[in-house]
């Protein structure tokens, strides 16, 4: 995957983007969608608020397209971008306290399967919930990054969260041996456990 910045012709894009050109503005979008999407859920706690951090960082990316400076760094820009938005996001949720909301009421309805599946499953979500918390936040992060963009490179996942390149594979391996092992000893079967 290319990102814009990385040749001249993220610069000529960028201009047709703000004068207007839609193609030009979806070919940004398109370029740089994961890279704001990692970003977006390796530093929030739910897809929702990785959602609404992803549209405040596009539509801040609308209002400043003729502002950008070096157009060569969209990318940097759209990371550090989406790490405000999502910071500003998570402190106003820590200031919000709904009162007489219960969460399992607003819950969506699951479909219905058989009672023994359903238990199974829920334990084994539960435990791999668990397993995951209990891991290092630097873990979290770049576990979040990787499943949410499996096709970003090491390159990108490197500027997202700001480590260096070569530190990301074996990062990524270590931490998910601590997940499995994590996992074993809380008696997930070790098929589930990978």
């Amino acid at each position: 995957m290319q990102e814009v910045g990385e040749t001249g012709a993220g610069a000529v894009l960028l201009r047709r983007a703000a004068a207007g050109d839609q193609r030009a503005w979806q070919e940004l979008v398109d370029c740089n969608a994961s890279v704001v999407w990692g970003v977006s859920r390796a530093f929030t706690t739910s897809t929702a608020d990785a959602e609404d951090v992803c549209q405040a960082t596009w539509l801040l990316l609308a209002e400043n397209l003729d502002r950008l400076r070096d157009p060569g760094s969209l990318s940097a820009w759209l990371v550090t971008t989406a790490r405000r938005e999502s910071l500003r996001l998570h402190r106003a949720r820590k200031r919000e306290s709904p009162v007489g909301l219960d969460s399992e009421a607003l819950a969506v309805a699951e479909h219905a399967e058989d009672p023994e599946h359903k238990v199974l499953r829920d334990l084994t979500s539960s435990r791999l919930a668990q397993s995951f918390a209990e891991l290092p936040q630097r873990c979290q992060q770049l576990l979040r990054v990787l499943a949410v963009a499996p096709e970003a490179s090491y390159a990108q996942v490197s500027e997202v969260l700001g480590w260096p390149r070569g530190t990301i594979g074996p990062k990524k391996s270590r931490c998910l041996a601590e997940l499995r092992r994590r996992m074993l000893a809380a008696d997930v079967p070790e098929e589930v456990a990978g």
